[in-house]
């Protein structure tokens, strides 16, 4: 009696193990979005395939950071079904190599937490020094003010056409529009903190450049009594 009764709990063991959902890439893991200029927005879609013999659920998609948006087609996948994952990365803010992460939750036991990698450089017709503009601890009224120098890149003239800067109490002023290949120049940077809090925002160099016509320059202040 007790054989027959561990044989019957072997083979539901058996059975349950065949008939687990299982979590699939198609294509892998991992990608790579290669070079990126700066202030762009990529996607990549990402096919999802339940290879096991029950319904996958997928309870959870969460990235590693606010600049990867994702979208999924579908949360439940019966077997040999397939869903796609959008995945969206806003380069704003980055510089150089970026590797970032999505974590797929689903109700697959043998990989819970299956998580995809990008890769992606960040590329700039122009770099800024500092690389974005920073007040911090200001009182609300208060003026500061800083320098960035701003170096062009390439081998080629870039012309900053003009600037766009929606920041209220934020003014810029560069001192030439004109680049020569490597060659560098100042922009004056005044703030006048008008409301408090944590601000950010961006302000944009429109170029003459047909790859990236607009370089974003990242800005934040933080104003407090």
């Amino acid at each position: 009696m007790k054989y027959i009764l561990s044989l019957l709990i072997l083979i539901t063991i058996f059975n349950c193990s065949f008939s687990q959902p299982k979590i699939e890439i198609i294509g892998g893991k991992d990608f790579d979005f290669g070079d990126i200029f700066a202030g762009s927005k990529v996607e990549k879609i990402v096919t999802i395939k339940n290879s096991g013999k029950d319904t996958l659920i997928i309870s959870n998609v969460r990235a590693s950071c606010g600049c990867t948006a994702t979208l999924l087609s579908d949360k439940v996948l019966p077997p040999k079904k397939t869903a796609t994952l959008n995945i969206g990365f806003d380069s704003r803010g980055f510089n150089g190599k970026v590797h970032k992460t999505v974590t797929i939750s689903s109700n697959d036991n043998a990989n819970p937490d299956l998580q995809i990698s990008f890769t992606a450089n960040i590329v700039s017709l122009l770099t800024f020094d500092p690389p974005y503009i920073y007040f911090q601890q200001l009182k609300p009224d208060s003026v500061a003010s800083l320098r960035i120098s701003v170096k062009n890149n390439t081998q080629e003239t870039i012309e900053i056409k003009s600037i766009q800067n929606k920041i209220t109490g934020l003014t810029v002023d560069i001192l030439q529009r004109k680049l020569m290949p490597q060659e560098s120049t100042q922009i004056n940077i005044t703030f006048t903190a008008i409301s408090e809090g944590m601000l950010q925002g961006d302000v944009i160099f429109n170029t003459n450049h047909k790859k990236q016509p607009q370089v974003p320059l990242r800005f934040f202040a933080f104003v407090r009594k």
